[in-house]
């Protein structure tokens, strides 16, 4: 899969050496998602992680009894999924297609075998995963009092 497009605007892609590079392309597909179709659910094995070439995906949170609520929704360029980098490597979040949506998808065992012998390619990809949380732990936050509105003082 050739990801030169996608290195402009992932800061995932736009960090790796051209070896690596050559790695990511090798272990990479591309996935197809129509609108409203499920590309994951929290729970399930976070052995894929994805970089949206083209569309949305919706970051949703789920509840027995309650219809999903949507808390952030990603676009081009964007990582869809960080679990995957991490022991239990579990997804936290159920991703769904907002418009029909392209990606490419990559193989995160292969990625955090190659992260254990070249520790300065898992430090990179660390920072990108810590940056991206701390953004999403804010806009979830941000998200959240809307949605539910500032306690009184």
């Amino acid at each position: 899969m050739d990801l030169k497009a996608l290195t402009a605007v992932s800061p995932l892609l736009a960090g790796l050496s051209g070896q690596d590079t050559v790695f990511f392309e090798s272990i990479a597909h591309q996935v197809e998602l129509e609108a409203g179709e499920v590309l994951f659910d929290e729970g399930e094995a976070a052995d894929t992680f994805y970089i949206i070439s083209e569309g949305r995906i919706g970051l949703e949170m789920t509840s027995p009894g309650r219809r999903p609520m949507a808390i952030q929704t990603l676009g081009k360029g964007d990582l869809v999924g960080l679990s995957w980098f991490f022991p239990s490597s579990r997804w936290n979040w159920r991703a769904r297609a907002v418009v029909g949506t392209m990606l490419a998808a990559f193989d995160a065992d292969a990625v955090r075998r190659r992260c254990e012998a070249e520790p300065d390619l898992a430090r990179r990809i660390l920072e990108v995963i810590a940056r991206e949380t701390a953004t999403r732990l804010h806009r979830t936050r941000i998200q959240l009092l809307d949605l539910y509105g500032r306690p009184a003082s």
